[in-house]
């Protein structure tokens, strides 16, 4: 059960009232509590209420069936739902007065329960989390509604840390900016300089501070001299000495952060590991810490950190056109640390990219009964029931290198790429590969009758494979033991998963295909969308109205999203929305063109554009080809004669001529 998960008594539960639906907020395994909210409708607003379960009892209910699991977690608020597959940016069209923008109004309430989110983890494990947030908008300047505060805060956290789920259903509904440009002084307290010293911390100040911050830190700096370094070359400030003294200045006078103001900002965008390892380096910072044991042992949760690696596949495959033997792909997956369940997978033909670790990050969020049937290969739900991004990842220096961090703020908390010299930083997903027995025989190769998707469906299979009956008797704690759990991934997973330990935050299908897939250029015609030649449309695309728009306009270029190994499906946004768009197949269409990668259509593609070529070159010969002909069987040029102007006469001439016509051809008849 994974966090956000709506859950409900039938039976009455004496925690609990019977039939209200409640959401699953976490289960604390070190104060062996469960959290759960309550969203309803209050006197003319929405309110939420928490409530605080003891971890046995909640266990107990949910075994004795008188806690059921009401369905997946939304990844957005119940009052958002009708809108939530429309984009920001097209309802933003859509309004008439634009004095306040939708990013503005949630930027404005995220503002306000920032520091609430920084204290997140201490919030939840109090005695009364209601208290600190109560205090928290009691404490705030202007005062906040405390029960509003709550449930912007609550409705956060549960709905996928994602700011978009603060957006108001009906109205503005006014609150303490901190990121208004009209509060121009200092906030917080009083500086030892005086009350109205220095400047306010805003959003490009924060900014800045980190950009300095990751350009400058280094194990050869200390904290003084990375902030030094900040301020100069970022903030363009200089150093002066007045009298005994010296201080920063900017000879502009632009604002610019103070040494505490730096740190605070810095503390709270990097963990204490971040920013040890970034003074000290990795090494020392390992060689000062406590002992961190198995790679299992430091995690509470299933999909608390997953691990991404990627293997090639040693069989030849065979091409499309030919069946020659070409080169294989490569395989991503992505392995939870505590359980061993393999919980995505993904692809890249040729070498080891981010496109595969995004394809992963897409197999990660999604439902993966729905994952598998873009790739033409059927599941049922409980042989890979996994589904949600893991707030921990851990990629492959190489791929890792390019991924970008700022645009995954939403889910990703921390992110890890393996060190130099540190060949089992990711031991639970590198033992998950598949192995190939070596001999000192003569080097041979397997040329497999599988193509590139074909043997994508079978590593999906594989997965299912591992997760069913690899050996994960390690992982296996006493508590399981007594349980009698299975021994496999698999088991091990459900285990936890049906008792909330679950850290995956849930991402809606359409935000995670324009998240994580790539975007080729389409073109929207009258009667399909072509992408390299294929046609592909859809029911709900067609009720859009799209191609009538296009039958007067012409053709409309536009990006669609796409899996490189399978282009089976493709995803195209119109008027807002995401549509998924099938393969137009015919009688005609072979079975095995159906499921092809991109690469493959993009060569079936250039030899469509080859042979139209060809026949233009073709073309002007053949006319001439065919006009000799008739020369030379009639003696005459087809094109011979003489143009005139006017209509032609009907005179007795042409009567003549017409009643000799009419007379042969009654003899013939």
């Amino acid at each position: 059960m994974m966090a956000g998960s709506r859950i409900i008594a039938p039976e009455g539960f004496q925690c609990l009232a019977k039939g209200t639906t409640y959401h699953f907020l976490r289960s604390d395994g070190a104060t062996n509590r469960v959290r759960m909210i309550e969203f309803f409708e209050g006197f003319r607003e929405l309110k939420s209420q928490l409530l605080t379960v003891s971890r046995v009892e909640f266990e107990y209910a949910l075994e004795a069936g008188l806690v059921l699991e009401d369905g997946t977690g939304n990844t957005s608020p119940p009052w958002l739902q009708p809108v939530e597959r429309l984009t920001i940016a097209h309802r933003e069209s859509l309004r008439v007065s634009t004095k306040e923008s939708y990013d503005q109004k949630v930027n404005r309430r995220f503002a306000a329960i920032s520091d609430l989110v920084v204290r997140l983890q201490e919030i939840l494990a109090s005695d009364n989390p209601d208290a600190i947030i109560n205090a928290h908008a009691k404490a705030q300047r202007p005062q906040q509604n405390a029960s509003r505060l709550r449930l912007w805060f609550y409705t956060y956290i549960m709905f996928g840390h994602n700011k978009w789920a603060l957006m108001p259903p009906l109205h503005r509904i006014g609150s303490w900016d901190r990121n208004n440009p009209s509060y121009v002084r200092r906030l917080g307290r009083p500086s030892p300089n005086g009350k109205e010293w220095g400047y306010r911390s805003d959003g490009e100040m924060r900014e800045k501070i980190n950009k300095g911050y990751l350009a400058f830190r280094s194990p050869y700096k200390t904290a003084g001299v990375i902030y030094a370094e900040t301020l100069t070359k970022v903030f363009g400030c200089v150093a002066v000495k007045k009298g005994e003294r010296f201080e920063f200045i900017h000879p502009k006078g632009a604002p610019f952060p103070t040494y505490a103001q730096a740190r605070y900002q810095v503390k709270r965008a990097y963990s204490s590991k971040e920013r040890s390892e970034a003074v000290r380096g990795k090494q020392k910072t390992r060689a000062i810490s406590g002992s961190s044991g198995s790679f299992a042992d430091r995690l509470l949760n299933v999909n608390q950190l997953v691990e991404f690696d990627g293997y090639y596949i040693t069989e030849k495959l065979s091409g499309v056109s030919e069946n020659s033997a070409v080169d294989s792909f490569c395989v991503v997956r992505a392995v939870c640390g505590l359980s061993g369940l393999i919980v995505g997978i993904g692809f890249a033909d040729g070498k080891e990219k981010m496109d595969a670790y995004k394809m992963c990050l897409l197999s990660m969020a999604s439902n993966k009964v729905k994952y598998c049937e873009l790739f033409g290969v059927p599941i049922e739900p409980s042989e890979w029931p996994s589904q949600g991004l893991a707030p921990g990842v851990v990629f492959d220096r190489g791929p890792g290198a390019t991924f970008d961090v700022e645009s995954a703020i939403t889910w990703l908390g921390t992110f890890e790429n393996t060190p130099v010299f540190s060949g089992q930083s990711k031991a639970t997903v590198e033992s998950s590969h598949r192995r190939v027995k070596k001999t000192l025989d003569q080097p041979t190769f397997l040329h497999s009758k599988l193509n590139f998707v074909e043997m994508a469906k079978w590593e999906i299979l594989q997965v299912l494979k591992d997760n069913l009956l690899s050996d994960a008797s390690r992982r296996l704690d006493d508590e399981l033991v007594l349980a009698r759990v299975k021994p496999t991934p698999l088991a091990i997973f459900n285990y936890w998963d049906s008792r909330g330990r679950n850290s995956a935050h849930g991402m809606q299908f359409e935000a995670a295909i324009k998240e994580f897939l790539v975007e080729r250029p389409a073109a929207i015609r009258s009667d399909a969308v072509y992408f390299f030649g294929r046609k592909y449309s859809s029911p709900s695309l067609i009720a859009t109205g799209v191609f009538d728009r296009v039958a007067k306009n012409g053709v409309i270029s536009t990006m669609v999203h796409i899996l490189t190994m399978c282009v089976r499906h493709i995803w195209i946004e119109v008027y807002g929305e995401l549509h998924e768009l099938d393969f137009v197949q015919s009688q005609r269409t072979l079975e095995g063109l159906i499921d092809i990668s991109l690469s493959d259509l993009q060569m079936i593609y250039q030899i469509r554009r080859e042979g139209v070529a060809a026949l233009r070159d073709e073309t002007p010969a053949g006319i001439e080809h065919f006009r000799a002909r008739c020369k030379l069987i009639t003696g005459l040029d087809p094109f011979a004669g003489r143009r005139q102007t006017g209509r032609p006469p009907k005179n007795a001439s042409y009567k003549q001529d017409q009643d000799d016509f009419n007379r042969i051809i009654g003899k013939v008849g």
